[in-house]
Formats: C-alpha cells, sequence, structure tokens
C-alpha cells in the first residue's frame, strides 16, 4: 500500500509538471538493468546525514518556494517520497559516476536506496 501511494504521489508529481520521480526511478527497469551500477555506490550513510548534506536552500526564493527549505531542496518532494517507500533493510548510499564521465560533462552524482545489494531508487542530486 504505501509503495502504491509513493507511486501515486511520484506520477502526480510529474503531471503537474514538477520533476518528480518517474516510475522507472521506483523500480528497476523491466530488462532487469540497475538504475546505477553497483560500482557507483560510494558511502553507505543515514537519513539524517543525507539531510545534512542537502539542507535546502535559505534565501529569497524561500518565500515563493517554502518546500526548498526544506531537506534536499527543490527535490524535497522526491526526497520524501524515496523515504516512505524505504523498506526495512533498505541502505542509503551516496553515489557517484566514474571520473571520467565527469571529464565527459556526463557526470551525475547523488543519494540511492539499495535494497538487497541491488540500488533500486535514486535521487540525482549534481550534474555536470
Amino acid at each position: 500500500m504505501r509503495l502504491i501511494l509513493t507511486l501515486l504521489c511520484a506520477i502526480s508529481l510529474s503531471c503537474a509538471g514538477v520533476t518528480g520521480i518517474a516510475t522507472s526511478d521506483l523500480a528497476r527497469a523491466a530488462d532487469d538493468m540497475p538504475l546505477i551500477p553497483k560500482s557507483w555506490l560510494d558511502k553507505k550513510i543515514t537519513i539524517a546525514e543525507a539531510e545534512a548534506e542537502h539542507p535546502g536552500i535559505n534565501d529569497e526564493r524561500v518565500q515563493r518556494f517554502p518546500d526548498a527549505a526544506k531537506p534536499f531542496g527543490f527535490k524535497s518532494g522526491q526526497w520524501e517520497a524515496i523515504k516512505a517507500a524505504m523498506q526495512p533493510g533498505d541502505e542509503l548510499w551516496t553515489f557517484a559516476s566514474p571520473a571520467k564521465s565527469w571529464e565527459d560533462l556526463a557526470g551525475r552524482a547523488g543519494i540511492a536506496v539499495v535494497r538487497d545489494g541491488n540500488p533500486v531508487m535514486v535521487l540525482t542530486t549534481m550534474l555536470n
């Protein structure tokens, strides 16, 4: 039930024009390819550590977008959906693509939910 609610929330965010978690981001791809390679996983963290690393914004934009002051800023809705979809035993990890991808201006980094050793949800926090 919790997963269904999360999926509905993500779909409604996407339909409203807000960049939400795509349905494909909530589960592994149909061809069983992971969202990110396991080799990108960097460091296991807690929810509190993730929120401390991404405290949200604290400038004049908060007047127009109050939710952006929450952890993960403009992606706070995605973060809340990820937390709601987490299951007992899930782990949070930071991730980053290899150095070569950053050199080629195709790097990305963020937070991944790992379940049974496999990344099952990601929240990208940095792109280049």
